[in-house]
């Protein structure tokens, strides 16, 4: 718990520090300037427009950091992951029944922690664009070019809390809590990206501060309950999720989109709930087997801790065969299910496809 507090402590410090370097390198800006942005909220630090016009240092490392730290690519690398483990980790080894099943036992726990953390990213996907409806508080930028003739607004409309703050938060903590490679290395490093992807939003225009704060606060305390949960409350709040984001979306009167829009919450938010089925589709696969379906009650720190991911290999590697004939006659892709995920990744990638038609087209949602 010291631990915990103590990063909390150093991310307000830090998190503090970046912002009023933000608010006093906040550029002052006139009528008769051609570019500047106004605020949508109020004046006050938390709620006011921090975008950086016109760019400078701040701007670039911004425009550095939002490219690798997002929800979007968050969920994408973690789904090639996925799809790239059982080459990388069972295609090469040596076919010896006893390196298989060390191998396939260390694929499997990687494989579930993955997709945890996968389960973990569809909160910045559904639940926060589902809270967008729930706060209904407006992004604070409202940016001209023309000297003040025509104001837009930046970004979506709704910007409480900020998903991308929440995803580096998660990914954060995550490397902070697990520590994978080298332990003070990885807590070093997630102690930085926290506060520098807040910065980044802050720094763009597509966040206040309080947005950043509530997403990132949130982030953490998604990480530690979805982490010191039961498994089944996967399914469970993802599924609370899913039904409150379909009916939170659809009865804002506020939500009036224009075709052609990036900015088309619907559409993302079912590109988020392909990926949540994806995770429901290859964790149900693991938990619902019978040798493994007693786990589902365990947290995934329990479960790690006690090593129970991946002990049920024994049963399905033959030590009675001859390594000769372990070569000839064993199939990566059934040892590693590859095809049932291959069929996952299918069902995620038609729902995700119908997520860019929602945002071309309309469909489902109001238009102008």
């Amino acid at each position: 718990m010291m631990k915990q507090l103590s990063l909390l402590f150093v991310l307000f410090l830090t998190l503090s520090s970046v912002m009023m370097m933000v608010s006093a390198d906040s550029t002052t800006t006139t009528l008769g300037e051609k570019s500047y942005c106004i605020n949508e909220l109020d004046d006050s630090f938390i709620n006011k427009c921090h975008r950086q016009v016109p760019t400078n240092f701040l701007t670039m490392v911004a425009n550095f950091v939002v490219q690798w730290v997002n929800p979007r690519t968050l969920a994408i690398t973690a789904v090639i992951f996925l799809l790239a483990i059982p080459v990388l980790q069972i295609a090469s080894v040596r076919r010896d029944s006893q390196i298989i099943r060390h191998t396939l036992a260390k694929f499997l726990h990687n494989k579930i922690v993955i997709l945890n953390f996968l389960h973990r990213v569809c909160y910045t996907l559904v639940l926060d664009v589902a809270l967008y409806t729930v706060f209904r508080q407006i992004r604070p930028c409202s940016c001209t070019t023309d000297g003040g003739n025509t104001f837009q607004h930046f970004g979506s409309r709704y910007g409480m809390p900020s998903g991308d703050a929440m995803s580096g938060a998660i990914f954060g903590i995550f490397l902070f809590d697990v520590a994978p490679y080298h332990g003070w290395l990885a807590r070093a490093f997630a102690i930085i990206i926290i506060p520098i992807v807040c910065l980044e939003r802050v720094v763009l225009g597509y966040h206040t501060v309080a947005q950043v704060t509530v997403g990132s606060c949130m982030g953490i305390a998604l990480h530690y309950y979805s982490t010191r949960a039961p498994q089944f409350m996967i399914f469970f709040d993802g599924i609370v999720q899913i039904v409150l984001g379909a009916i939170l979306l659809q009865v804002d009167p506020s939500l009036v989109n224009e075709r052609d829009s990036m900015n088309n919450l619907f559409s993302w938010y079912v590109w988020g709930v392909s990926f949540q089925i994806y995770v429901f589709m290859e964790i149900g696969r693991y938990y619902f087997k019978k040798k493994n379906f007693k786990k589902i009650r365990y947290s995934l720190q329990h479960l790690i801790s006690t090593k129970q991911i991946g002990e049920e290999v024994d049963s399905d590697i033959d030590h009675e065969k001859d390594t000769k004939h372990l070569d000839a006659q064993m199939d990566v892709t059934k040892l590693t299910d590859f095809g049932f995920t291959c069929i996952s990744f299918t069902l995620m990638s038609i729902i995700n496809f119908f997520s860019t038609a929602i945002g071309q087209e309309g469909w489902l949602t109001k238009m102008h």
